[in-house]
């Protein structure tokens, strides 16, 4: 009845048929001669993850340096993880033994805003849970070819505006297939498609979510006989403003139940799904082309099917190039029964007096675009053969105070006029692929031939426990540096022989292959005398291969006479005094080299984050004396084509009390936020760009509703509300430590005091900016 599987090679196949292999690549690997620039290959293997103590450990190491074509098998057993998981790996299958016997429990999560992360492409995801999930239970970034099967994502202490956002979540991928899963208890959407292209949803089950299924920003989506129930809102379509993906269109929803979608709306405050009313059974909000046949639509409180443009919604928007409102919409063959008995809701409200009694089982806005000439070009929406449910198109552009009170509006009840024939959409046919199996992929022959010690890089002079460099390795500082709770930094670049950094203006220095970048962490014993002595943390390495940039972290001993790899991160109980005399303790937190990736990702390409012009152009104090870096390294021989100083871009310092408070706090936000915060980088999805070169405040934050934010936005609508800092998601997430609330979202654990009150003051100061026209209420 279903047809075959379109992703299942034969290869895959055979390997389902097995339950065990011996071990072929355990997890001691036998390394290839250091950094080989040739890929090795190997058979394809299971690799069987073992229970018991460090199980978190084993799998996330076996995750950074799987080989394509491995099928990653998890036990049976419930284990408790406090890390999110990172999949950068491609053409890797994971699997459990079912929804029900492997269990990665996520209750307590400290670290991480999802449960598992994945960015690789060709990934086969099967059989097994994740539970309580700190936010996104399983998000895909940027995939290609992606299946989700017989998963399940769930809340399990009930129904709480702190249980994650959404359960799965493939966002900006293309060739998805979701089938048999089951999502339960999401704050916004159990199973949520967002800004992805060429996507099956199929046979499902959302259950106790604020949204049960999302389809949204989407382009060619199939979601078929899937069952959607008691959630506040049962299948949604519907576009956004703002956002890299905007206008959605070709979605066909079919074979589906949407029944008893009742429950009350547990969405924090600020997320737009938390204006859902309960009792709605499925949406259409501004998506084009949409077609909705032979579902069944029944029993929800408020209002079976909506179709409505992103206007009615009520929010603030100024994004010229988002068409707000829903064409092409054909509603047909569908079953609809005993819905609207009580509605709740704004719109409820404001309707009331025109149902009396009940909610019509289809209500139609009748919003249509400006100068849209419907005799001409015919209805918006097409209505036909959907038995005896009822119709309104309430027009509400006419629904004006002045008219309400002259009785000159009319609401549209006859279904006659909206029986003009759209032409039905095309079955979506996902792409099979047969993930690659043997070769080594040029990351993962990186990682598994990188060296065991830090000194076996030769970067400082004896056991480097004095961060002196050796001849030949360059120290630099920069203007404005990441935060790192609050750790100093030692940072160093090597280059090859006879070689030179060329000049960028905007991005990072474009440095020859060979290069290697140092920077090591450190706490002083004590901040006001920063000659008593202190703990070195971790020292992490980033090296320019032919390939490519790969970077991973070096853990210093107790004795602090060497640093030993840790590809799979790790924790550092640090005590130190901080400035103001207080002793502080905390658990300092060493990523592992998957989350390096997402956060130095930008365009699916790993690049450094701080060695910009901008943020090189400073003053250093060298043996000689102090001098601007970059005049330093020009003379030197080490940078090319450099402009003279004075056309050199400058990035602000932003602890400077006497610099422009603009420039500061935009300095602040580019270094910590902007490298995921970008048009390219890992929170693109999020429309939101932290880049100080950007110029639109509406792009940086002013007015902008949050995309995908669950717990972070809280009870806050916009991430920047010009003069009040208290109401802006942007101070909610830097003041706060929670894991599925702070941002940045990994590796930090402290609120940096000093960063808030800029940001906050900038806030306070920024001038008060109004939507467009165009994006006015």
């Amino acid at each position: 009845m279903f047809g075959e599987n379109p992703f299942l090679s034969p290869a895959q196949t055979w390997l389902r048929t097995l339950t065990s292999l011996s071990t072929l690549v355990a997890a001691g690997v036998i390394l290839a001669p250091l950094f080989a620039e040739e890929a090795t290959t190997q058979a394809p293997a299971i690799v069987n993850i073992d229970a018991g103590d460090g199980f978190q450990e084993r799998l996330q190491g076996r995750l950074i340096t799987a080989a394509p074509g491995e099928v990653i098998i998890l036990p049976v057993g419930r284990f408790k993880l406090d890390k999110e998981l990172n999949v950068a790996a491609s053409s890797v299958t994971i699997r459990g033994q079912g929804p029900d016997q492997t269990i990665l429990q996520f209750a307590g999560q400290r670290t991480g805003s999802h449960g598992l992360l994945a960015t690789g492409d060709n990934l086969v995801l099967e059989d097994f849970a994740i539970e309580d999930a700190a936010g996104t239970a399983l998000k895909t970034l940027g995939c290609r070819n992606v299946i989700f099967r017989r998963l399940r994502a769930e809340w399990t202490g009930g129904e709480k505006p702190t249980n994650g956002a959404y359960g799965l979540y493939p966002v900006q991928c293309d060739n998805v297939l979701i089938e048999a899963c089951t999502a339960i208890g999401a704050s916004d959407a159990g199973i949520y498609v967002g800004q992805s292209r060429q996507v099956v949803v199929r046979r499902c089950r959302a259950e106790r979510n604020v949204a049960g299924i999302e389809i949204e920003n989407t382009i060619d989506a199939d979601v078929y006989e899937n069952v959607a129930t008691n959630n506040t809102a049962g299948l949604l379509v519907f576009d956004l403003p703002g956002l890299p993906q905007r206008n959605g269109k070709r979605v066909r929803v079919f074979n589906n139940q949407v029944t008893k979608n009742n429950h009350v709306n547990f969405a924090p405050q600020g997320n737009l799904v938390a204006t859902l009313p309960p009792g709605t059974g499925m949406m259409v909000m501004a998506t084009d082309d949409v077609e909705l046949f032979q579902n069944e639509i029944s029993a929800n409180k408020t209002c079976n099917l909506a179709v409505l443009s992103y206007e009615t919604a009520g929010t603030r928007h100024s994004d010229a190039n988002f068409d707000p409102t829903p064409e092409r919409i054909s509603i047909h063959d569908n079953r609809f029964s005993s819905g609207g008995d009580q509605p709740q809701g704004i719109l409820a409200q404001q309707l009331a007096s025109f149902f009396s009694d009940q909610f019509p089982d289809i209500l139609y806005d009748g919003v249509r675009p400006p100068n849209y000439d419907e005799k001409k070009q015919g209805p918006l929406i097409y209505l036909e053969n959907n038995g005896e449910a009822t119709f309104a198109d309430i027009q509400i552009g006419q629904l004006t105070p002045q008219n309400l009170l002259s009785g000159k509006y009319q609401i549209i009840r006859n279904t006659d006029a909206y029986q003009k024939p759209i032409a039905a959409l095309s079955e979506v046919k996902l792409t099979p692929h047969a993930p690659a199996q043997g070769t080594v992929s040029a990351a993962v022959a990186v990682y598994r031939s990188a060296p065991k010690r830090l000194s076996e890089w030769g970067l400082f002079v004896g056991d480097g426990s004095s961060q002196q460099p050796v001849d030949g390795v360059i120290p630099y500082d920069l203007n404005t540096p990441l935060f790192s709770d609050y750790a100093s930094k030692y940072r160093f670049i090597r280059l090859p022989k006879a070689a030179s950094i060329d000049w960028r203006d905007d991005d990072v220095l474009d440095f020859p292959v060979g290069t290697v970048i140092a920077k090591t962490f450190a706490y002083p014993t004590d901040m006001r005398d920063l000659d008593a002595g202190q703990t070195l943390l971790e020292t992490r390495i980033q090296i320019r291969k032919e390939t490519g940039w790969y970077g991973f972290a070096y853990i210093w001993n107790d004795e602090q006479n060497e640093a030993m790899l840790s590809l799979g991160g790790g924790e550092i109980n640090a005590s130190w005094i901080h400035t103001n005399g207080a002793r502080r303790t905390n658990q300092y937190r060493v990523p592992n080299a998957n989350e390096c990736l997402n956060c130095h990702r930008n365009d699916r390409e790993f690049t450094p984050l701080g060695p910009t012009a901008r943020n090189l152009n400073r003053e250093f104090a060298y043996p000689h004396g102090g001098e601007n870096q970059l005049s330093h390294w020009s003379a030197r021989g080490w940078l090319s084509n450099a402009p003279p100083e004075a056309r050199r871009p400058r990035l602000a310092d932003f602890q400077d009390p006497t610099g422009d408070i603009d420039r500061r706090a935009r300095a602040y936000l580019e270094v910590n936020c902007a490298h995921c915060h970008n048009p390219t980088g890992t929170a693109s999805t999020s429309g939101l760009d932290l880049r100080s070169a950007q110029t639109d405040p509406f792009q940086y934050g002013v007015w902008k509703p949050p995309v995908a934010a669950g717990q972070g936005a809280g009870d806050r609508k916009y991430d920047i509300v010009p003069g009040h800092p208290e109401a802006s998601i942007l101070m909610r997430r830097l003041e706060s430590s929670q894991s599925a609330i702070q941002m940045p979202p990994i590796a930090h654990e402290i609120v940096h005091d000093e960063g808030v009150r800029i940001i906050r003051q900038w806030i306070e100061q920024h001038p008060t900016v109004e939507p467009t026209d165009h994006g006015k209420n």
